[in-house]
């Protein structure tokens, strides 16, 4: 209490010497006492006090309301009344001269204390919130986001200079209209808007309350914007919702980024689906010629050996016998490898009896050669399924399996080829090692791609689900017509 230091301006002496003297008892620090305003605005510059106690009537003139008021504005110091007046009239300029206390003479000390700290405290933090006021309204106008704050009624109360850019009004012409007139957002945009190049209209929910999303805003100008909206409600627990903040961000550059990147997708999928077909046709054709030309080749040659070995059986001679059988068993041999490598290159079952059929084979194909246990479950109607269809789901099968072969040390395996409503649905599990997240996303996983790849290429959707230790699940789901039905 003893650093707070105060200054009298008070016309009649004797009143003036009690005031120090009582003032000084309390504990506080007089810095100068006058009886004229003009002086009394000399001291305050020269020495800041923290508080002046002043008269109203200074020589006969109420030089007390304007002297509080330049104490104020010139120095941030604020001032209390010590009068005799009472009236309704010098009641109403105390208030408007901004002064922070009001005693009647003659007063009590106590009172006089009472007064003074509590203008003392009110100054403190008025002070306090001028300043927090001051650097959030800077920081506003240099903040490089828009924002507008509305009261309760959604009337605009301000708007920064991004905001003023932004929708074209100016904070004067906006300040008191409708939120709506200022400020006008769509959120769903139809599918054809290609000028607004598609917003998100889900906002993102946050802990505060607030919502985040992105919309299109028409300016003044009628300029259309793609913006990211962030909007809060402002509010306190006495009063209950004050009003609320907008802020938004400028996000054309952002849909553009967006909107090339996703054409670069689609035509590197495109491509990637092109790419996928010509290689499928590319082994259709090497299958067929391996099993016409080389397949017609070998059997002719099986059959010369065969009127070889005729002739030799006339000759006698055991060792041409022993010759002619192991080169029937080596063509033998090289017949079921150019099968089976015909059979990967293009199943013969899938074009012929239809993806079921493919898909039971290719399941006891890989029991056998891997001795791993399969249940196999088949529930498909006597439907066509298209050749480009048929031929993704096997692939992914095959992928599947040899995924489970390379990776899964699993012990047994489930599949399961059904058709739901209108969609193809196609589920591998094994009861193998699983994987983590991590190793399903390290680079390198292209069979994964792929599998993802040829589902989306198809519309339909791709499911991976893995845990350390519980297995692997994939499931397929491609939506597909069921009206056409097998031949």
């Amino acid at each position: 209490m003893g650093s707070r230091r105060l200054l009298i301006v008070e016309d009649e002496a004797p009143v003036a010497q009690l005031l120090a003297s009582a003032i000084r008892r309390l504990g506080y620090i007089v810095v100068g006492v006058t009886d004229s305003a003009q002086e009394g605005l000399r001291l305050a510059a020269a020495t800041r006090p923290d508080l002046a106690v002043l008269d109203i009537e200074l020589h006969g003139r109420t030089e007390g309301f304007d002297l509080a008021r330049r104490l104020r504005n010139e120095f941030d110091i604020p001032s209390i009344f010590l009068t005799g007046r009472s009236d309704e009239s010098t009641l109403q300029q105390v208030r408007q001269s901004g002064s922070f206390g009001y005693l009647l003479k003659p007063f009590h000390p106590q009172e006089l204390k009472a007064c003074m700290e509590l203008a003392l405290q009110r100054h403190a933090r008025e002070s306090h919130l001028i300043r927090l006021e001051q650097a959030l309204s800077a920081a506003v106008r240099c903040a490089a986001d828009a924002v507008i704050l509305t009261n309760a009624s959604e009337e605009v109360l301000y708007l920064n200079p991004a905001a003023e850019r932004l929708t074209g009004w100016k904070r004067e012409e906006a300040t008191g209209r409708h939120l709506q007139t200022v400020f006008q957002v769509q959120v769903s945009v139809p599918q054809h808007d290609t000028a607004f190049l598609l917003v998100k209209d889900s906002p993102a929910p946050t802990p505060t309350g607030t919502s985040i999303r992105e919309a299109l805003l028409l300016a003044r100008n009628q300029e259309r914007l793609p913006i990211e909206l962030t909007e809060a409600p402002l509010q306190d627990e006495v009063h209950g919702r004050l009003g609320s903040v907008f802020v938004f961000r400028d996000i054309t550059e952002r849909k553009r980024y967006e909107q090339a990147l996703q054409e670069s997708r689609e035509r590197l999928r495109a491509l990637a689906r092109n790419l996928e077909a010509t290689r499928e046709e590319e082994r259709t054709r090497i299958a067929r010629e391996i099993h016409d030309e080389l397949g017609q080749m070998l059997t002719k040659l099986k059959m010369d050996l065969a009127w070889v070995q005729r002739k030799a059986t006339v000759v006698a001679d055991p060792v041409c016998e022993a010759k002619i059988q192991s080169m029937l068993a080596l063509v033998d041999q090289t017949v079921q490898t150019v099968r089976r490598i015909s059979s990967e290159l293009r199943p013969g079952l899938l074009d012929t009896l239809g993806l079921p059929a493919a898909v039971e084979a290719e399941v006891n194909d890989f029991q056998t050669r891997t001795g791993i246990a399969c249940e196999l479950r088949i529930d498909f109607p006597p439907i066509a399924v298209e050749r480009h269809i048929a031929t993704a789901l096997y692939r992914i099968l095959q992928e599947s399996l040899t995924n489970i072969t390379r990776h899964a040390r699993a012990s047994k395996v489930s599949v399961r080829l059904e058709f739901q409503r209108t969609d193809l649905v196609l589920e591998i599990s094994d009861n193998g090692r699983g994987a983590s997240p991590k190793e399903l996303q390290r680079p390198g996983c292209f069979g994964l791609l792929g599998m993802r790849e040829r589902a989306h290429a198809l519309g339909g959707d791709f499911c991976l689900e893995s845990q350390p230790g519980h297995g692997t699940r994939v499931q397929v789901r491609i939506p597909h017509d069921s009206t056409s039905t097998a031949p």
